[in-house]
């Protein structure tokens, strides 16, 4: 009966196990040969208390020895001792958990990283610059898929070409002896430094691109096949621009045989073109006025303030604008003449 070792497995409490201070499971050799395989249950109270399940292992380590092979020879042999403690897995839990903790952080430091660098990128910049100043970035209430109502940003089609593009540092020269290729007195050159700045005024755009400004295309204008096809559009800039050549043209109207002509033939509607075009760039130059600083100085012997209109400026990049605008310019055929299409939907007033 001694010559061998008789295996019992007893089941501690949690209460009694943190009295003796036994750790998970513990190996008892007695003194009349007895082994005992003690397991305490988990005490999840005392879960990632390390420091208590180590006071444990050394007190077990010193307080529950096996007999040695002197005492009892025919107990144990050397290749069947035993560890008088387990190994706290409970410990190797709380390091891995320490790992987690600091790699979530690290993690967390890198994702901020990555944000702030993000955020100062000039492009992103660009964007939120144009997107501010510009209606159809502003994002509107639609619905989407099973969402009742959410807020999307869908840009007007030019957008693309100078959103993402960085603003142009520009000086204004407002001097009033500046010899700019745009003041009169009318001549060839003038005219044609006019038109050059409105060449790409009609483009064409699809039908998503069309209806992307909240218009819908059922009354909108198409381009003969000849021509493309696509929906007839021009920008509000080449409208502005357009304005303000008509009120140029009038102050020089007798340079002009055509504008003459229409004072003459169609008075009311001349006026009406004027007066739409004066208070066009009023609310234009409202809508996005301009924060920069005139200042004023003494100049020579002037008796009165001189204002200096030479003001820095950020600007639309505008080579890359015309690029864009130019890739969608139509050229209608001479001999084509405009006919509202049989059974076409129309407007019910004149917007």
């Amino acid at each position: 009966m001694f010559g061998r070792c008789i295996y019992s497995h007893i089941t501690v409490p949690p209460y009694i196990s943190s009295i003796i201070r036994f750790p998970v499971s513990a190996t008892i050799t007695t003194s009349m040969g007895f082994r005992f395989l003690v397991k305490r249950k988990p005490d999840y109270h005392l879960r990632n208390n390390c420091l208590e399940r180590l006071t444990a292992n050394m007190f077990l380590s010193s307080a529950y020895q096996p007999l040695s092979d002197r005492a009892s020879p025919s107990l144990t042999t050397a290749g069947e001792k035993e560890e008088g403690v387990s190994k706290c897995t409970l410990c190797d839990r709380c390091a891995r958990q320490r790992w987690c903790h600091w790699l979530a952080h690290i993690a967390n430091i890198i994702t901020i990283i990555i944000l702030l660098f993000i955020s100062f990128d000039p492009r992103r910049l660009a964007v939120t610059c144009w997107n501010l100043h510009n209606y159809y970035c502003a994002p509107y209430p639609c619905k989407l898929f099973w969402i009742s109502e959410t807020l999307l940003t869908w840009p007007a089609p030019v957008n693309d070409a100078v959103a993402r593009l960085p603003y142009v540092t520009t000086q204004y020269n407002g001097s009033l002896w500046y010899d700019s290729p745009f003041k009169g007195p009318p001549n060839p050159a003038v005219e044609e430094a006019w038109h050059s700045i409105m060449e790409f005024g009609m483009i064409a755009v699809s039908a998503s691109d069309y209806e992307r400004v909240n218009h819908s295309i059922r009354t909108a204008v198409q381009f003969p096949a000849e021509a493309g096809g696509g929906y007839m559009t021009t920008t509000v800039g080449t409208h502005q621009i357009h304005c303000l050549h008509y009120v140029w043209q009038d102050h020089h109207r007798s340079y002009f045989p055509e504008v003459t002509r229409k004072i003459k033939e169609i008075p009311e509607m001349y006026e009406r073109h004027f007066e739409h075009c004066v208070d066009y760039i009023r609310q234009s130059i409202l809508c996005q006025f301009d924060t920069g600083l005139v200042t004023y100085d003494w100049v020579l012997d002037h008796q009165q303030p001189t204002p200096n209109s030479n003001a820095m400026h950020k600007c639309v990049d505008w080579d890359a604008l015309q690029s864009w605008l130019k890739g969608r310019a139509v050229e209608v055929p001479p001999e084509f003449k405009w006919r509202q299409p049989e059974g076409q939907e129309s407007l019910p007033w004149n917007p």
